[in-house]
């Protein structure tokens, strides 16, 4: 698969788009079904049915965006795993611990890649402080370290003591971030599917009107790959070249081996799967520059 079209992002096109011959074609561009991971579209598209007939058939999911080219819905082909059924009843009957135990590495691993990315933008002091504060993370993260990492990492991160995170906001790199991680998103929940995992069936966040909370646990350690790619852009507008940017981040290498972030996805999900069942006693969460959090 070539990295341009993992993502197919369409916000910007005005016009038809139909699925034939195994091409997805919008005007004079097309670009192969078998290549396609996402497909991002617009409020001025005119989709055919053909498309999403044949984004179930490759696996594609379809993100849909609002006027400001933020994805706000989904849709999602079904699972064709064989253990579907299995994986599906063990996610709805995993015990508190194990969840808890996750959830502990999860979160480690998230506030480490934060750390890895403050010592790149060369603030080694809070490299040191977060690396820290990860080791103090427990089962379940009863004291919020999650929290606590966030509000001193995005003071430091992007050189504004002022910033704050806003999911859906749109003021300073928010709308990067915004864009940046509904592209995780989407290459997450299609490696739920292909695991034979439910998304909605998650192991923190759990609000009942949460379809994708298992997406929403399982992205936490990528994003910090997310970040980085926004502090590069520097801010301003989200025009194309920011999106291509974004876009590229499943290319990026999230580990120390090299591994990309879309190969990683799909590793973690499988063995998250294997997890739930029982057969895994101990989740190997990856952690952004670094290796896998095990302890």
């Amino acid at each position: 698969m070539t990295a341009p079209w993992r993502i197919i992002d369409l916000t910007e096109f005005e016009g038809e788009i139909f699925a034939s011959k195994g091409h997805l074609n919008a005007g004079t561009k097309s670009a192969a079904l078998a290549d396609i991971v996402a497909i991002l579209f617009g409020t001025k598209n005119l989709i055919h049915s053909s498309v999403f007939d044949r984004a179930a058939a490759f696996d594609i999911v379809l993100l849909h965006c609002n006027w400001a080219n933020v994805p706000t819905s989904s849709t999602i082909p079904w699972s064709d795993n064989t253990r579907v059924a299995a994986r599906h009843i063990a996610q709805a009957k995993l015990d508190v611990p194990r969840q808890k135990n996750a959830w502990m590495r999860i979160v480690k691993a998230k506030v480490k890649g934060q750390a890895n990315n403050l010592r790149v933008a060369g603030d080694n002091d809070g490299h040191r402080f977060l690396v820290t504060l990860a080791d103090e993370v427990r089962s379940g993260d009863p004291a919020n370290v999650e929290g606590q990492a966030a509000k001193y990492y995005w003071r430091r991160f992007f050189d504004d003591r002022s910033f704050r995170r806003v999911a859906g906001g749109t003021i300073s790199f928010n709308t990067h971030l915004n864009y940046g991680y509904s592209i995780l998103r989407g290459r997450i929940l299609r490696a739920i599917l292909e695991a034979g995992l439910w998304p909605s069936l998650g192991i923190w966040h759990s609000n009942r009107s949460n379809t994708f909370a298992l997406a929403d646990d399982l992205i936490e350690p990528f994003r910090p790959a997310v970040d980085l790619v926004a502090k590069s852009i520097g801010g301003g507008e989200l025009d194309r070249d920011a999106k291509r940017a974004l876009a590229a981040v499943l290319d990026m290498p999230i580990l120390r081996s090299d591994l990309t972030l879309s190969s990683e996805i799909s590793r973690f999900s499988q063995q998250f799967a294997n997890y739930v069942e029982g057969k895994e006693k101990f989740l190997s969460v990856p952690i952004f520059g670094g290796e896998y959090e095990e302890a």
